[in-house]
């Protein structure tokens, strides 16, 4: 951990002024990096060029620079941050930014300088002569014109609009409504946005969506009151289901793309806090932020400079997207919203208190997910990856189970189980070969009381029903599959961390000697999974899988418990228990029994009996 990690590390973040210092730091090295009209860090590439990922590292920043002015602080470096913005909306300045076109990566960077233009007018626009702020005004216009996915890029164009509408300036009305109208055509109820129509279900509902909506409904409450209602009451309903997401030690439940954008997962929040709306009580909201931030703090993801990197719990190329640059994670800078609020608003005075929330657990029946906060806080998932193939689409979309505490796994590669990040999944390949598939689309998705399910098929001839019971600590996996071929089968556990920094003590328990069950229990968390199957020809064995390094994407090194069989031609049914947490509990915990009917499934485990009706469904049947 780098001089600058250890100094975020160890800031207790107890007020306003805790919370100034740090972003002042994560930001005080990149004053070495300014290269023409933005900042170079580093040579990995997007899918864009240089040129605009340098633009890119500039414009993050604003999501932290904007509020921290605007709510009474200092930036050493503003003029430095005001001479790239100037310089690179100069058409005769060899640093310009250039004309966007359609789709236009530079169109994304839009909102941070629109955001700043509204809460720190006097700061972005009153200190600009009027040839500047002519450049400015007419580079940012350019949005109006342009074609834009039909997902949350347009929200950029209404933040431009917003920001010329509080300025006095001309706006393209009728491509405001557009917008408008696309983002309505993302909604689609109880507070859930898909990112784009028919489009994933993720964090870019609370980071992106909700977001923007709480900023617009700040400034557009007496304009555009039935609009501005509408974008509150939605975070509203979202706030009480997202907040199972964090854990009480401020981690969050990695699911999706744009991880390396971290601490974005929080700025639901501070867009909460700075709409004025207690979507919970300010204590609470106050604790997840700063509670949040500890947390990301603790954990290394600065870069030898200190700069910060493109990972998740660390800097991992592995995981990241292809449109992740070296600048892209400063996106999450979004959260310091919470520093344009004065120092006696309500969140400021508020005391932190814990996350009382009841029940523990919820089935959210729009993206199909179960979560729950029993140990950590966890996601079971129905599946399904987003309509444009993307890096690792099935991992970060389409396992079974998603865990603040033990992240989740990518893939190298489809051969061998050891590149396969095959936690949480159940991976098949034909007999003779060692070529993995997973779960990807997915049709047929239902929920109900405890349970949800879905089908897939992984090859023309094979069809799975998986049905995932909410069950305490455990979750109870039931697959039934039809197949024309005779199958290898390899299902997964949580991952666990392998190493704890430079200790490399065995695990108490790393245990695949029963021949239905793996474990695998170190002092810092522990793992299992067990078959309850009992259908003749069906028996699997566990093993442990130690996958390649830096697939996990919160620690380098981890293992898998895993359970490993044959499936023959036929119908087959595959039933297994998963748990995982504190070493004590996972180990001690007695296995749950599971008996299947052809209505419902029977799970009855140490806190009772718990009936998941099917019928009329039927999404399990025997035989």
């Amino acid at each position: 951990m780098n001089d600058l990690n250890s100094r975020l590390n160890e800031n207790p973040l107890r007020d306003i002024h805790d919370l100034r210092k740090a972003l002042c730091d994560l930001l005080s090295p990149l004053k070495d990096f300014t290269h023409g009209a933005g900042y170079n860090l580093g040579s990995a590439a997007a899918h864009y060029p240089p040129k605009i990922a340098c633009m890119e590292s500039w414009s993050r920043t604003l999501w932290g620079i904007g509020p921290l002015v605007a709510g009474g602080g200092e930036y050493a470096e503003i003029d430095n941050c005001l001479s790239i913005l100037k310089k690179g909306t100069d058409p005769k300045s060899p640093h310009f930014w250039g004309i966007c076109k359609d789709t236009d990566q530079r169109l994304v960077e839009m909102a941070s300088v629109a955001l700043c233009l509204i809460i720190a007018k006097t700061v972005f626009w009153d200190s600009f002569n009027k040839t500047e702020q002519d450049h400015l005004y007419k580079w940012l216009s350019v949005i109006q014109k342009c074609e834009l996915p039909a997902t949350n890029w347009h929200f950029f164009r209404i933040f431009v609009c917003l920001a010329f509408r509080e300025l006095g300036l001309e706006i393209n009305e009728q491509a405001e409504k557009e917008s408008f109208d696309i983002i309505e055509s993302c909604y689609n109820d109880e507070g859930w946005y898909s990112d784009g129509i028919n489009g994933a279900y993720d964090l870019y509902n609370p980071m992106g969506f909700h977001f923007y909506g709480l900023v617009y409904a700040k400034f557009s409450h007496s304009r555009d009151p039935k609009r501005a209602a509408l974008f509150i009451e939605r975070a509203k309903i979202f706030a009480s289901r997202y907040v199972l997401w964090f854990s009480d030690d401020g981690s969050v439940i990695p699911y999706g793309r744009s991880l390396t954008y971290r601490f974005a997962s929080l700025s639901f929040f501070s867009a909460c806090a700075f709409a004025g709306i207690e979507v919970i009580p300010w204590g609470m909201m106050k604790r997840i932020i700063l509670q949040g931030f500890r947390w990301w703090f603790s954990n290394p993801i600065l870069d030898n400079s200190g700069i910060l990197s493109c990972g998740y719990g660390y800097q991992n190329l592995i995981m990241a997207d292809h449109y992740n640059s070296p600048g892209s994670p400063y996106w999450g800078l979004k959260t310091f919203l919470v520093l344009a609020l004065p120092e006696n608003h309500p969140f400021w005075q508020s005391e932190e208190t814990p996350l009382y929330i009841n029940p523990q657990s919820f089935t959210d029946r729009i993206p199909g997910f179960i979560i729950s906060r029993n140990v950590d806080s966890q996601l079971l998932c129905s599946g399904g990856i987003p309509p444009f193939e993307m890096n690792h689409a099935a991992q970060k979309y389409s396992k079974f189970a998603y865990s603040s505490r033990f992240g989740f796994c990518v893939s190298h590669s489809a051969w061998g189980l050891e590149q396969s990040g095959g936690d949480s999944m159940l991976l098949l390949s034909d007999y003779n070969e060692e070529h993995w598939r997973e779960r990807r689309d997915v049709t047929d998705k239902y929920s109900g009381e405890d349970w949800i399910s879905s089908i897939w098929e992984p090859w023309y001839n094979v069809r799975i029903h998986t049905v995932l019971c909410y069950a305490g600590i455990w979750h109870i996996r039931i697959h039934r599959i039809e197949s024309g071929r005779i199958l290898k089968t390899a299902e997964g556990a949580f991952a666990v961390r392998r190493y704890n920094g430079f200790d490399e003590a065995l695990p108490l328990v790393n245990s695949a000697q029963k021949s239905s069950e793996a474990i695998s229990a170190f002092p810092w968390g522990a793992s299992r999974i067990a078959a309850l199957e009992s259908s003749a020809g069906q028996e699997r064995k566990g093993i442990i899988v130690v996958p390649a390094p830096n697939l996990n994407i919160l620690y380098p090194s981890c293992v898998i418990p895993t359970l490993t069989g044959i499936v023959n031609k036929g119908v087959a049914f595959l039933i297994s228990a998963v748990c995982a947490g504190d070493q004590d509990t996972v180990t001690e915990n007695h296995l749950p029994f599971v008996k299947l009917y052809d209505d419902k499934a029977e799970i009855t485990f140490d806190n009772g009996k718990k009936i998941i009706e099917l019928f009329p469904l039927c999404i399990v049947k025997k035989g």
